[in-house]
């Protein structure tokens, strides 16, 4: 069986081969027809209250990985993003919305991508059994 990781463009690939998105020829010109694809979806995110949402809510979140948190019973605070539970693509009406924004590290969030969360998400620390001193 053929070890495979996740890109930072999202896409699944073979763990000693590169994805098409590096390859140096091709990396400028992929993020260029990347963004003037997606540019109307894209847009919000560079905005100011973005960026003040999205550091509310990985305050919230106790700065760590929610999945990683309830699934692994592991604190991670490494590459975190926030996470819309409903997609923005298909709500964008939830864009801003905390109830509808979750605090996950770059792997969950490639790994869960548009499908529905596979756990119950939780801020509450306290109702977490860890082998280790938070």
């Amino acid at each position: 069986m053929t070890k495979k990781k996740f890109c930072s463009c999202g896409k699944l690939v073979e763990v000693d081969k590169t994805c098409s998105c590096k390859e140096t020829t091709n990396r400028n010109e992929y993020q260029k027809q990347y963004y003037k694809k997606n540019k109307d979806t894209l847009k919000p995110l560079s905005s100011t209250r973005w960026r003040k949402l999205r550091s509310l809510i990985i305050k919230r979140d106790g700065s760590c990985c929610q999945r990683c948190l309830v699934k692994y019973k592991m604190i991670n605070s490494a590459q975190l993003q926030v996470h819309h539970i409903k997609p923005r693509i298909e709500h964008p009406e939830l864009m801003f919305e905390e109830s509808n924004l979750l605090t996950l590290c770059k792997t969950c969030n490639l790994q869960i991508g548009l499908k529905e969360l596979d756990f119950e998400p939780t801020t509450d620390l306290k109702n977490h059994d860890f082998d280790f001193k938070l």
